[in-house]
């Protein structure tokens, strides 16, 4: 069995006759019919009842055919991504995006990626705190994007956005009937709720931690709004996670001193010296592009 009986067999199906296929094929009608009558006889059965006008398939025919479709469609994926590589596109790109970082618009562009160079897998990991750069430090990823707490040696780095960390509570949270003269003395005996660091090789950090009060640390923002929402603990959420709690009031902002919302920039960041394929330069151009809200 051959893919060129297979191609031949998929041809007089899908074009109707020998004949047809055969110019489909650009081969003579007399090499079509061979190739089919060759698949049957290796087969073992008719693939067609040649009875009429027209050739029809038997109900083996039917299955084989199918099955013949499946088999070529593969082998075109694989002829794809052999041609991908061949012209020195990437097997994988991999991403570190801080988990406080706008997903949404990272997410389209790895889409456009994706329907442009299908070969390449793509990777993305979530991280936190010091996590994000210690993952491109340990060339574990291709990028990251991420805040910068202090100067990061042999990377190239581009400012894209700015995020607002925003200290929230739930109406249900045992203060929200003093809300909004809430202030950051007052929440020193309460639960605060704080993300883990995913550092593994580096001092933890912290941001926005409110020193000796009672903290709940949690392994991502998903639980950490989950449990601020009902009533635990408060805690600062990066605004876009919470704009929709916040518009139709499951969430309430603090504000005053010490609690006011704090910007952090965010940065998308490549190891310098390092050469790229077409896949990777196009991402980090496009990731520069993106209209972040």
């Amino acid at each position: 069995m051959t893919f060129d009986q297979l191609r031949a067999l998929c041809a007089v199906v899908e074009k109707g006759g020998f004949h047809a296929a055969a110019e489909s094929l650009y081969r003579s009608q007399s090499a079509i019919s061979m190739a089919v009558k060759n698949l049957e006889q290796e087969l073992g059965l008719s693939l067609f009842n040649r009875k009429g006008y027209r050739p029809v398939l038997t109900p083996e025919g039917h299955v084989l055919y199918g099955k013949a479709r499946s088999i070529l469609s593969r082998s075109d994926d694989m002829s794809s991504i052999a041609s991908h590589f061949a012209r020195g596109e990437e097997p994988e790109i991999s991403i570190a995006l801080s988990a406080i970082a706008p997903v949404e618009q990272v997410l389209d562009v790895i889409k456009q990626i994706s329907q442009s160079a299908p070969a390449t897998r793509m990777s993305l990991q979530v991280e936190n705190m010091g996590g994000t750069l210690e993952r491109l430090q340990e060339k574990t990823v291709d990028f990251a994007i991420a805040e910068q707490f202090v100067p990061v040696d042999y990377v190239e780095q581009v400012r894209l956005t700015s995020t607002q960390m925003i200290p929230v509570i739930s109406p249900d949270f045992p203060l929200a009937t003093r809300y909004p003269a809430i202030t950051l003395s007052d929440l020193e005996a309460y639960v605060q709720v704080v993300v883990r660091d995913t550092s593994r090789n580096q001092p933890k950090r912290s941001a926005g931690v409110l020193e000796g009060a009672p903290q709940w640390l949690v392994n991502d923002f998903d639980m950490k709004k989950r449990m601020i929402l009902s009533g635990a603990g408060w805690g600062r959420m990066p605004h876009h996670r919470v704009a929709e709690e916040l518009a139709d009031g499951r969430l309430l902002a603090l504000s005053g001193k010490g609690l006011d919302a704090v910007k952090i920039d965010m940065y998308l960041f490549r190891r310098m010296g390092e050469p790229m394929g077409p896949v990777g330069e196009r991402l980090w151009q496009l990731l520069q592009q993106c209209q972040y809200q």
